[in-house]
Parts: structure tokens; sequence; C-alpha cells
């Protein structure tokens, strides 16, 4: 894909107005009210209220005055994993007899991008992407693509997952102690991040961004890093996510450890490239995480 350049930003996240938790950190107030009237947030499951208020703050962040004409891609890891173990529970105990209409169109990963699209009146292409902890990288790839593609100028990228504790706590109340400890001890942050990009250059000079996910080995990631300083200068600033084996980057190139907590999620490429962007001094950012056999990185030119 081509470099795209950020026209705004809007937040609904850990980090944000809450600050990160050491341990699974979901956010108190999610205010939903503020943004979708009633008779569509009544519908919404968790994710999709993270999206719509991330994305509804990014529009204004952006002063996009008609957004019935961006082109969107949302990107969620997980889904509304509430709404789908609460459409199992049910199943379990009714056996099929009982199933809410309202479970079952949000228990599918593109069910967020349908409420926000008809929320805003978009009438523009959508598309939602999951590709585990690395859907932060597919977003923004396929938005990219996704402008070429139709023509557009401007879309909207929105990524976002939710994260409660007491999966952990009923994970443990059914035996599997190991895989309980091994989700708390990834410290998952929840939240959702909206970038509103296009393909010329936003009032706001937010710099620009390019990122992209490929199957290659560990070497590739050293190509990545030589690439982007010789093209970009030596004071190029290289993290990798400590979650999903992204850790094991860091010995093959030199480069900051995204710790616990957002260096984990998949929203955290983004959330720790929004935190940087606040230092005058960081102009160029590289982004590097893994998962399974998969590399994805996001560069970030000030």
């Amino acid at each position: 894909m081509s470099r795209l350049h950020v026209h705004g930003i809007g937040l609904c996240a850990m980090g944000d107005t809450e600050p990160f938790n050491e341990e699974t950190g979901r956010l108190e107030d999610v205010p939903i009210k503020d943004y979708a009237k009633p008779a569509l947030r009544r519908r919404y499951g968790r994710v999709a209220k993270l999206m719509y208020i991330a994305a509804s703050r990014a529009i204004k962040d952006a002063g996009v005055e008609d957004p019935t004409v961006l082109d969107v891609v949302a990107s969620t890891a997980m889904g509304e994993v509430k709404t789908c173990l609460d459409l199992l529970r049910q199943i379990h105990e009714t056996k099929g007899a009982l199933i809410s209409p309202s479970l079952v169109p949000n228990s599918v990963h593109n069910a967020p991008a349908g409420h926000l699209t008809i929320g805003i009146k978009d009438q523009s292409p959508a598309i939602t992407v999951s590709q585990g902890w690395l859907s932060a990288e597919a977003a923004i790839s396929t938005a990219g693509d996704l402008l070429a593609i139709s023509g557009s100028k401007i879309a909207l990228a929105v990524i976002g997952d939710e994260a409660d504790p007491a999966w952990i706590e009923r994970l443990g109340e059914l035996g599997a102690t190991d895989w309980a400890k091994e989700l708390a001890d990834e410290s998952f942050q929840e939240g959702a991040v909206a970038l509103i990009v296009g393909t010329e250059p936003g009032g706001k000079r937010l710099g620009s961004i390019e990122a992209s996910l490929e199957r290659r080995d560990n070497d590739y990631t050293r190509e990545i890093v030589e690439r982007f300083s010789e093209n970009f200068g030596d004071n190029l600033e290289v993290r990798v996510r400590a979650g999903a084996g992204g850790a094991e980057l860091s010995k093959i190139v030199d480069a900051t450890i995204d710790g616990p907590g957002v260096g984990t999620s998949q929203i955290g490429a983004i959330a720790v490239l929004l935190e940087r962007m606040k230092d005058p001094s960081c102009t160029n950012l590289l982004l590097i995480g893994r998962e399974v056999d998969e590399i994805g990185w996001l560069h970030w030119l000030r």
C-alpha cells in the first residue's frame, strides 16, 4: 500500500480517560449515550459501543463534514466475546429452545461495522478484518487498499476489542487454571482507536502512515528496520510489541519492548503510536508485531 496521511484521531480506550490497569483493563465508563440514539444503541454490543465512540471522536477531530462518504475498515481480534459467551450459555441452558434474536447478529465479527455505518448513515464501502493481534496493522493496510480500489480520498479505520476479568474468573471456576493464568498474564487493556486517513495531507498535519502484514521469518524483521533506516534517516525509533510472541523480535533487532497491557493488545500498536506522537522529538517511528508466522509493521513519519 502507499502511505496514508492521518487527518484525525479518536479514542475510547484504557490509557485515555482512564489509566492502564496492571491487570485486565476494563473501562468503567463507555458513554455511548452521548453519541448514538437510544433506538440504535440498545442493539450494540460492547465492542460496537467502543468503536462507535472512537469513530465519532475521530470524525469530529478530523473535521469531516459528511461521514457518509467515508470508506470504512473495522478491525477486531475477538469480536463481541461477551455476546458470544451469553449466546452459548443460552443455547446450553435451554438446549436451543431459547435463542435471543439480539445476541445472534452481534455474535459475528462484522456486527460493530454494521452498527457504525448505519449510525453515521455511511453509503460507502465497508470492510471488517480480523487477524489476531495484528488486526491493527491489517486495518491500516486494508484502508489503503480500499482507497486505491474505490478511488475515494478519505477513510475511517477503527480498531477495537473488549476485555473482562470475569472471563478469567469463569475459566478458573471451570478448572482451566492454566488458561486462566495465561489470560491474566496478558493484562489486556480494552478499548477502540479510530484514525481518519486520506490519500492527501489533512489540515492538522498529523503525519503519514504505512502498514503491512507478511508471512516471513525473523530475518525479514532486520530487512524492515534496515529499509526504513536507509530511506528515512538514522533517527528511526523502533518498538516491538511484547504480546503474541513479539518479544522474541527484540533478539533480532535493537528495539524498545512495549510491556504488559497495551503492548500485548491488538490496539497496542496504535496506542503506542498516538503516545509517541505527543513527543515533538519523535519524528520517525517503526512499530513491529508478530503472531505465529506473521510479521506486521506500522511506520509513521511526522
